[in-house]
């Protein structure tokens, strides 16, 4: 699944504008080295970029490890959610063990990358749809029905 998303994601020509997927990554404690090898996976790929907290990001991930001693193994668990400009939607998780922190970010890069492919625009339009919802509720004026979702409410205004 990875490599469909890293594929779809080579076929822009090299004149246009990147469109990479911003990610902002965040771990603490014992999930630090896991996070920071992410980070560095991230900005190596193709379709995706690390960004920081001062920065716009379109997922976030949050990292968190148990309590280890230097010969345990890691053991790591993700959370990423589609950070929308008034909702943050939850992606998907995942929980792997492994020897090393290396190995963990490549599978939570394979995993955050499937969660993406798998539900980052539903995840838009449920979060324009909520955003639409709360308008509507909160005002006895008009709302504006953004683009997205002008086809399927058929107008501009509701």
């Amino acid at each position: 699944m990875l490599f469909a998303f890293l594929a779809l994601a080579a076929v822009a020509s090299p004149s246009e504008k990147s469109d990479k997927v911003s990610v902002f990554v965040t771990g603490l404690g014992d999930a630090a080295p896991g996070a920071q090898s992410l980070i560095k996976k991230l900005n190596e790929s193709k379709p995706f970029e690390a960004v920081t907290k001062n920065d716009t990001s379109k997922v976030v991930v949050l990292i968190s490890g148990m309590s280890r001693q230097r010969t345990d193994p890691f053991a790591c668990m993700y959370v990423s959610h589609y950070n929308g400009a008034t909702f943050k939607t939850f992606l998907g998780g995942g929980l792997f063990f492994s020897t090393n922190a290396d190995a963990v970010a490549n599978n939570f890069l394979a995993s955050i990358a499937q969660d993406i492919l798998e539900r980052f625009e539903t995840s838009n339009t449920d979060n324009l749809r909520q955003a639409l919802e709360s308008c509507l509720l909160m005002t006895d004026s008009k709302c504006n029905v953004l683009d997205p979702l002008q086809k399927e409410f058929g107008t501009k205004q509701l």
